[in-house]
């Protein structure tokens, strides 16, 4: 199923030729990728969310695959396609929280993702606003968006009383 999702992202930036601009989102791809790299660092004892793999042999592995596919395809399309008009803007973005929520919800009830810690899917769901919305400031206003991004992380640290001193 995650592999299924990452070879689906990567045959749409295929097929859309959102490949062709990579250059100009590269800077954003590796930002979302090195986020992810930082939960998995500060988290690696205390996962708040978990993946079972289909075909992976673990969590790493499975997380290490969407941190270098899923997340940079899922980077390039949404900046490659930002609409220009403010009301598609709201849409837009919409749109790719509510699609990325119900895959996460698929993964879910077929055992691929699990919450640990007081996490659910209604903190994916606001995670994911926090998310594209960073996406979007990063390539617009890089130190706001490293800005917001400790922020979100920070609050998540401390909310869900993650250990970072071990």
């Amino acid at each position: 199923m995650i592999l299924l999702t990452n070879a689906a992202f990567m045959l749409t930036v295929i097929i859309t030729k959102a490949y062709k601009k990579w250059h100009v989102y590269y800077a954003t791809m590796l930002f979302v990728s090195f986020c992810n790299l930082i939960y998995n660092f500060l988290c690696h004892d205390y996962l708040i969310w978990a993946f079972r793999p289909d075909l992976l042999l673990n969590h790493r592995m499975t997380d290490l695959v969407n941190t270098f596919v899923l997340l940079p395809a899922t980077t390039l399309l949404y900046l490659r396609f930002y609409p220009e008009q403010t009301v598609k803007k709201y849409v837009y973005y919409v749109s790719w929280i509510s699609g990325f929520s119900i895959i996460e919800y698929i993964w879910y009830v077929s055992g691929r993702i699990t919450y640990q810690h007081g996490w659910t899917i209604v903190w994916s769901i606001g995670f994911y606003f926090a998310m594209f919305l960073t996406i979007r400031l990063h390539q617009t206003k890089r130190i706001t968006a490293l800005v917001v991004s400790f922020a979100c992380a920070l609050f998540l640290i401390l909310f869900f009383k993650v250990s970072i001193s071990q």
